[in-house]
């Protein structure tokens, strides 16, 4: 096994059809690799190409401002509920995004479906199970939930759509509030939502890693998070891989960044919002009336 960390490099590879992704296993019986044979990204060649369209179809029909919209409701639902002080933006991060593509998908009882799909997540990725009979019966939740009136195709794609959005929007909204808050200017409006997530992206890749089968069959990985020297000797700033680059890069990133835009908008109105513990209180009633006098 290769791992390759220049930016550049990795670049070059992304965009060069040689190089291609592990395939899962065709011929799976259980619910869960049949549902991993069935998606897109562990496929190529003609049923990548045709999986992707319906993908990014689905992902079209979409829309960045309803999207945040419905964020930003749970977003601030969540608070309401947790009270602000006490808030986990964890906990916000891996239920508002799934939450609000499910909905938005036309998937049924979308505030139930992060725990099933934090469940599978991390064998989407990998394809090693951690509890298998855990992660099939979740798997057979998700597309038992999926918009109904579509074939079994189009309800793969919809649940991967679920399962690729978590950890990676999860990870992206954690990223951009640690650079918040370390921040020397945390103000509402310095720096703006936008500009941390944008830096966050370049800077703390929320998927560190991908991989490919080289022409030799060699696996390769690749480091979305590396060095880009390059840039470095052009005195630019390094290149972002964190959607990935060519033709199988992530297929929605405008959905992904108008989410988290959305959930980091209403942390910050909220926070901004608190009560300072700093101001003087009168000790009395009586020392109220007079200071008002």
């Amino acid at each position: 096994m290769t791992e390759i960390t220049d930016r550049a490099e990795v670049a070059r590879i992304l965009a060069d059809p040689r190089f291609v992704v592990p395939e899962a296993d065709a011929a799976a019986t259980t619910p869960f690799d049949r549902f991993r044979a069935h998606a897109s990204r562990f496929a190529n060649g003609a049923p990548h190409d045709a999986r992707r369209g319906r993908l990014d179809q689905l992902a079209e029909a979409l829309r960045p401002a309803e999207l945040a919209r419905l964020a930003a409701a749970r977003t601030r639902r969540f608070l309401e509920a947790e009270g602000t002080r006490r808030v986990e933006v964890a906990a916000i991060a891996r239920s508002v995004p799934v939450a609000t593509l499910a909905e938005a998908l036309g998937f049924s009882d979308p505030p139930a479906l992060p725990p099933l799909v934090a469940t599978v997540a991390h064998r989407y990725a990998s394809g090693a199970p951690t509890d298998a009979a855990a992660e099939d019966l979740a798997i057979t939740r998700l597309l038992s939930a999926a918009p109904s009136g579509t074939d079994a195709e189009a309800r793969v794609l919809a649940v991967q759509l679920l399962v690729q959005a978590f950890t990676a929007t999860a990870a992206l909204v954690e990223g951009a509030v640690r650079r918040l808050e370390a921040s020397a200017d945390a103000s509402p409006s310095s720096p703006s939502t936008r500009a941390l997530l944008l830096e966050t992206l370049r800077d703390d890749s929320p998927v560190p890693l991908t991989r490919r089968v080289s022409p030799n069959g060699a696996l390769v990985v690749l480091r979305l998070d590396g060095p880009d020297r390059e840039a470095a000797a052009a005195a630019a700033e390094p290149r972002t891989l964190a959607f990935g680059a060519g033709p199988r890069a992530c297929p929605a990133p405008h959905l992904a960044l108008a989410i988290a835009a959305a959930i980091i908008d209403e942390l910050r109105r909220a926070r901004a919002s608190e009560p300072t513990t700093d101001a003087p209180k009168p000790a009395t009633e009586e020392a109220a009336h007079a200071e008002s006098r």
